[in-house]
């Protein structure tokens, strides 16, 4: 477990020449002269690239996966030799590992150096990441390309890793002068990840990075080396029968292995369908999106104004992982569509703790550094969040779904859905589709599901209040309209709005009424006074305007993402488990193929949804996880199941 998710910088200097040098490892990150030479010799000529990437049929993915990605020079002349050659329906993932990241400055000031790769340089900077261990996606849909950055131990990051790779760049400082890299456990991950004929390339002819391929599975030869280096190595995966691809800790954690594509229907319009059909349609897949009611998300998506809201905890736990990994990817996400400032403003956000526990808590974790300063530092008050802000959910949707490849239809409630051989036949009441895939985004209306599986999940009833700033008291009214950043504790408070204020929100447990109450306005009100000291009784409560809607929770308070299987024949399978929580086994569970869940957000969806459609999206096409294995598992709808078996309740 992390203490820290804060990274060490590389100890860094630009000498005269403008090149970047590494003080701990006393080398240099690229060759001033002959930098682009190298790269495309060692890494893209060797890997036989131009014509792999030629060659790839429609809409096929390849995946490129690098020890040391530096600068990015090596992801850079890669994306630029792909768009260069391969098909124009064709998809490239790059994922590469850095324990010491650049700086975003820093980075930019090293591939300066490059004008011809100018264009690829100016995406990449814009989206590059904040400085943060974990798992960290890019996405250029415009130009066909996933990056997957991991910032920490490179034998951790491909640990957490879980997909198929075509070729490997293996790169990174000398052996010589960095063997804590090549690590058994490496070598075994690299061999976990591969497949008949995955091929690497090295500049390096290290014994150390010779054996350890050899051993796990590659044939390595060597051949003329780069300039003045005499040898390199290259080499094929070669064992007799594949080494699984993805390999998670416990076999009921499965993820689908690939299976063709041709549609694609996702059940809800809400943020979390909004994300998927959107991520689906980025990647060239034509998607049907099927709205049970009369509007674009209509259910707890449907709110005026929302906020960017983690909620990070005090300790490394896999769920946490995925919030402070899925809050990046949302900022860079909305920052990314919305380039006019019309759907989300980045205004901060100030936590304001509850209570005591709460404020011992935020001690806890400012005193354990455990965030980097540029996710979470400290205020007079509270926690602030720079990266957070307000967001206007029910535009965001009608966005998103604006997509010439999604095809949108609504008052359209699904009604069954049947296995076919070609994959699912969807009916509602006037017609039946069939589609190759189904993604189930209706938050709490599963009943279609029931026959396979059913989870934990609760409506919990949230009321929001709107308030016409011009209708409170001018003394009020000076108080709301001071507030710059989105205000969280008890309640929550939003940065005016086209002359409005939007605050809430009521948790109301076993209330499933969908008609705004003036008890419920009041409630609002109070923990808007606890936000902010304003006099409510002065405020009208007949002034009160808000909306009600249910929202989808899970017991576990995680969200349910992933492949459906099903509950008996998981029952079946791992049985054992009842007599012996810590039964292993190596048969892997079926999954139902073609079908996949994505629900139970509760009221952190702006945060967790924009990461979790991305990654439904890998699942479908079989792309390498923007998800580190252990979340994977913490997100995975078969954990109800299991953890049924292991309690000795099912």
């Amino acid at each position: 477990m992390l203490t820290s998710y804060r990274l060490e910088l590389p100890a860094l200097n630009f000498g005269e020449d403008g090149v970047p040098r590494s003080s701990a490892f006393d080398d240099v990150y690229f060759d001033k002269d002959a930098g682009l030479d190298e790269t495309r010799y060692v890494f893209l000529q060797h890997n036989l690239l131009t014509e792999r990437f030629s060659n790839l049929a429609s809409q096929q993915r390849f995946t490129i996966a690098e020890t040391g990605f530096g600068t990015g020079l090596n992801f850079l002349c890669a994306w630029q030799l792909f768009l260069d050659t391969a098909p124009q329906d064709s998809w490239l993932h790059f994922a590469s590992v850095e324990k010491f990241p650049l700086s975003k400055d820093k980075l930019e000031q090293s591939l300066a150096m490059w004008p011809s790769l100018a264009a690829f340089v100016k995406p990449l900077i814009e989206q590059y990441p904040t400085l943060c261990h974990g798992l960290h996606t890019l996405f250029f849909p415009e130009q066909r390309t996933t990056l997957t950055l991991w910032f920490g131990e490179a034998s951790e990051g491909f640990t957490a890793f879980n997909g198929d790779v075509d070729a490997w760049f293996l790169d990174g400082f000398a052996p010589s002068k960095n063997p804590e890299m090549w690590s058994d456990e490496l070598f075994q991950n690299i061999q976990r990840l591969s497949h008949q004929g995955t091929t690497f390339a090295t500049f390096t002819a290290a014994g150390i990075v010779r054996r350890g391929l050899k051993a796990h599975g590659f044939e390595v030869q060597k051949v003329k080396g780069f300039g003045h280096k005499r040898e390199m190595m290259i080499g094929t995966f070669s064992l007799e029968e594949d080494t699984p691809a993805i390999a998670p800790s416990a076999p009921w954690f499965a993820t689908p292995k690939a299976t063709s594509v041709t549609r694609v229907l996702v059940v809800g319009s809400g943020i979390a369908g909004s994300t998927t059909a959107h991520a689906l349609a980025n990647k060239g897949i034509e998607v049907d999106v099927w709205e049970q009611g009369e509007q674009i998300a209509c259910g707890a998506s449907g709110n005026a104004q929302g906020m960017l809201y983690p909620k990070l905890g005090a300790s490394d736990t896999p769920v946490n992982r995925f919030y402070l990994s899925a809050y990046l990817y949302a900022n860079r996400f909305y920052n990314d569509l919305d380039k006019n400032a019309q759907l989300w403003q980045q205004s901060g956000l100030l936590q304001l703790p509850k209570n005591d526990a709460e404020q011992a808590k935020f001690t806890k974790m400012l005193d354990s550094h455990l965030y980097p300063e540029s996710i979470i530092k400290a205020h007079a008050n509270g926690l602030e969040l720079p990266l957070s802000g307000w967001v206007r959910p029910q535009a965001v949707c009608e966005q998103l779904l604006q997509h010439a490849r999604i095809h949108l239809s609504l008052n359209t409630k699904l009604q069954s859905l049947e296995k076919t051989q070609a994959g699912w036949l969807a009916t509602h009441s006037s017609s039946s589709c069939e589609y190759s895939h189904a993604v189930m985004c209706s938050a709490n209306e599963l009943q279609v599901l029931a026959a396979w599986q059913q989870w934990p999940t609760k409506a919990i009833r949230g009321q929001v209040t709107q308030l016409e700033t011009n209708k409170l008291s001018q003394d009020n009214q000076d108080k709301v309209q001071q507030v710059r950043q989105v205000l969280c504790g008890e309640g929550y408070l939003s940065p005016e709005l086209e002359g409005q204020i939007n605050f809430g929100a009521t948790y109301d447990l076993g209330n499933h009424s969908l008609e705004l109450c003036q008890q419920s306005h009041q409630e609002n009100l109070t923990k808007l006074a606890a936000l902010l000291p304003i006099n409510i009784e002065q405020i009208d409560l007949e002034a009160c305007k808000g909306r009600v809607a249910l929202r989808c929770t899970v017991t576990d308070y995680t969200p349910i993402i992933g492949p459906v299987s099903r509950h008996l024949d998981l029952v079946e399978k791992y049985a054992p488990l009842r007599q012996n929580a810590k039964w292993q086994s190596e048969e892997q569970c079926e999954l139902i193929d073609g079908l996949f869940i994505n629900v139970g957000h509760g009221s952190r969806g702006l945060v967790s949804a924009p990461l979790s459609g991305f990654y439904i999206s890998n699942l479908i096409l079989n792309e390498l996880a923007a998800l580190e294995q252990g979340v994977i598992e913490a997100l995975h709808p078969n954990r109800f199941s299991i953890r049924q078996l292991k309690r000795g309740e099912a």
